[in-house]
């Protein structure tokens, strides 16, 4: 059976595994298990831009652009998560 919001999994899992190298370990499970264990996809993602931000971690356009297909999939990329990430941590 596949899950209603199947799509909108697939696209988290791919930000996630994206910056999977650049970010800790403890990090990448805490949000992998928000995305497919408990259904909090979406939390989940706010996590990992909310900790790549405080922690100063840059991004390349690229990762950028795969966390912010995963959001317009739940309607809040315009968030003001994603401006701070996009205007902080996105390295050229």
């Amino acid at each position: 059976m596949v899950h209603t919001h199947q799509h909108r999994i697939d696209l988290c899992n791919r930000a996630l595994e994206t910056v999977r190298s650049i970010i800790p370990n403890d990090l990448y499970r805490d949000v992998f298990d928000y995305i497919n264990e408990h259904n909090e996809w979406g939390l989940g993602m706010e996590i990992l831009i909310d900790q790549i931000s405080e922690y100063e971690i840059k991004i390349s356009m690229q990762q950028y652009q795969a966390i912010e297909q995963a959001m317009a999939s739940m309607g809040i990329s315009d968030s003001n998560r994603m401006q701070y990430l996009r205007e902080h941590d996105v390295v050229a």
